[in-house]
């Protein structure tokens, strides 16, 4: 989110963020303005290059620019997950191990660890940070063994009630998963949408880096 201010008056902007998160998604995506501009002009907003913001508005409105921008870019995206398809091929596991070596380089491996039960368990991607905690950045795929496998694997780790241990496990919201599924993901570790995934592990990252 982007505010750009006046003398007199403010611009919010969402930078392109929301069309930025589906197009990491793997989503296909022409003429983006053209296919979202009726959800942004209801809410009186402009969409120009996939970018959305207000007009010229008042510089104590800039609060209001920011809810609207921010709820817009919301909508904007889900209509897009809802109405465009992924692109053949994709591999969202590997675009997630892409994106964490090149967020985190040499933090990121491979590791074992172990859970209540004394099992070691393997989970591709584990960020550890200077203050000795370890982000375990799990992802699944739609099918009952990778999710059994994954349950059992955070669920014998979180048992530990290790406070040097963070756990997500990562699923694809571009496919259709059952509320059953979903629920049963979130037994092992708080769950997180892969078109949420960067953010939240950028959240995280950041409070670890503060501590």
């Amino acid at each position: 989110m982007l505010v750009r201010t006046g003398r007199e008056t403010v611009v919010v902007s969402d930078e392109g963020e929301a069309l930025g998160q589906v197009l990491a998604a793997g989503i296909e995506v022409d003429a983006a303005d053209r296919l979202v501009r009726h959800i942004v002009q209801e809410q009186g907003l402009l969409i120009q290059g996939g970018v959305i913001r207000t007009p010229g508005m008042p510089i104590q409105s800039a609060p209001l620019g920011v809810l609207l921008v921010a709820n817009t870019a919301r909508d904007v995206a889900h209509w897009l997950y809802d109405h465009k398809k992924v692109k053949r091929g994709r591999d969202f596991r590997k675009m997630l191990a892409d994106y964490l070596q090149a967020a985190f380089t040499k933090q990121v491996a491979q590791t074992e660890i172990i859970g209540m039960s004394t099992k070691q368990h393997k989970f591709a991607n584990v960020v550890s940070f200077a203050n000795g905690r370890k982000l375990i950045i799990d992802a699944v795929a739609k099918d009952p063994s990778s999710i059994n496998a994954r349950v059992v694997a955070n669920l014998d780790v979180k048992a530990r009630h290790d406070p040097t241990l963070i756990q997500r496990i990562i699923y694809d919201d571009a496919e259709s998963w059952s509320a059953s599924d979903l629920n049963l993901l979130q037994v092992g570790a708080d769950v997180v949408p892969f078109s949420e995934a960067k953010t939240v592990i950028q959240r995280l990252a950041q409070k670890e880096l503060a501590a």
